[in-house]
């Protein structure tokens, strides 16, 4: 096999590759929407009712009354916390939501590129692989 035929292959790997990480990062944001989608659910129902359900851990919940319902706290960085308006914090979460959106459509159109780009080098490979099996098959002595 020749070295460009090798380098075909091991772009062929790298883009396969480059589409795994893409789809798993895809995974992560979708994960992230859904969290402050739920987010902003719950504050939403924080103006109707001030009784939550407050996880301890492992799956275990108590119910609790909030006391404040109009300031959410929010963890800002490592032992930082700032306290902010609730409809500020919805607003600010509905943001990350649709920036979040934007990264979404930039990666599925990375991926599109990338896989546009396997399916050409999958070609091109596949024509090389039947011109060298033309050459083989021309090579071969016949049998009468």
């Amino acid at each position: 096999m020749n070295e460009e035929l090798q380098n075909q292959f091991m772009a062929l790997d790298v883009y396969n590759q480059q589409v795994q990480k893409l789809q798993e990062e895809l995974s992560n944001i979708d994960m992230m929407i859904m969290e402050l989608l739920k987010s902003i659910e719950s504050m939403e129902g924080l103006k109707t009712s001030k009784e939550i359900l407050l996880p301890l851990g492992a799956g275990a919940f108590v119910n609790a009354q909030v006391q404040n319902p109009e300031k959410i706290v929010l963890s800002v960085g490592v032992d930082v916390l700032l306290e902010k308006d609730v409809d500020e914090v919805i607003v600010d979460f509905q943001k990350s939501v649709e920036e979040l959106e934007q990264t979404k459509e930039l990666v599925n159109t990375q991926i599109q590129k990338t896989n546009q780009e396997i399916v050409k080098l999958r070609s091109e490979l596949e024509k090389r692989a039947a011109a060298i099996e033309q050459r083989s098959a021309q090579m071969k002595p016949r049998t009468n």
